[in-house]
């Protein structure tokens, strides 16, 4: 999940336009990036992380800062996107393709395991923000699915640190709760 010792000079490499190294940055951050955003806006998460990497291959140059910086730089870029996203979908309504035309199209290559991979951890989430208000999920995300620290996620949403520990303790408390009640009921049935 992090690049480690070798993140600085695969960071130069990547402002010089290696592709190898912007293909070590995607492939480090794309899955993190797509469980946040899928989370946050399921359906929409392939397009958003698109306009996140759209949105940072310009900047991608004048980034100075270490691993977390970029981190932080990249899930502050798709936190407003989701913000955006959610705003555009408010004032325009849209039609969606009935899922059935697609579903006779043979894909290139196998993904089963993928997809299977993919519902997995999708249903990990959302079983664990289930419940759990807005801000609190969004806490657990940023700082589980984003890797990000206290200060950074307090940043990012415009609240302070304190304010954010005490959603992510509420959150935690909730979600262990619920747990312990899930298991109770599994263990008298």
């Amino acid at each position: 999940m992090t690049i480690g010792p070798a993140f600085d000079d695969v960071l130069a490499a990547a402002q010089t336009g290696a592709g190898w190294a912007v293909a070590v940055l995607y492939r480090d951050l794309q899955p993190g990036l797509l469980r946040y955003l899928q989370a946050k806006v399921p359906g929409q998460a392939e397009d958003l992380a698109s306009d996140v990497w759209l949105a940072v291959a310009p900047k991608l140059g004048a980034f100075e800062g270490d691993e977390v910086g970029f981190r932080n730089w990249i899930f502050t870029i798709a936190h407003r996107r989701v913000i955006d996203h959610v705003r555009k979908s408010a004032r325009r309504q849209t039609d969606p393709v009935d899922g059935m035309r697609f579903e006779q199209r043979a894909a290139a290559d196998d993904t089963a395991d993928a997809g299977i991979e993919e519902v997995s951890a999708r249903e990990a989430i959302g079983t664990l923000t289930a419940g759990l208000p807005a801000d609190q999920a969004e806490v657990v995300l940023l700082r589980v699915i984003g890797g990000l620290g206290v200060d950074e996620v307090a940043q990012l949403m415009g609240r302070s640190a304190g304010s954010v520990r005490v959603l992510q303790h509420r959150a935690l408390r909730r979600m262990a709760r619920r747990l312990a009640a899930t298991q109770d009921a599994a263990v008298t049935n």
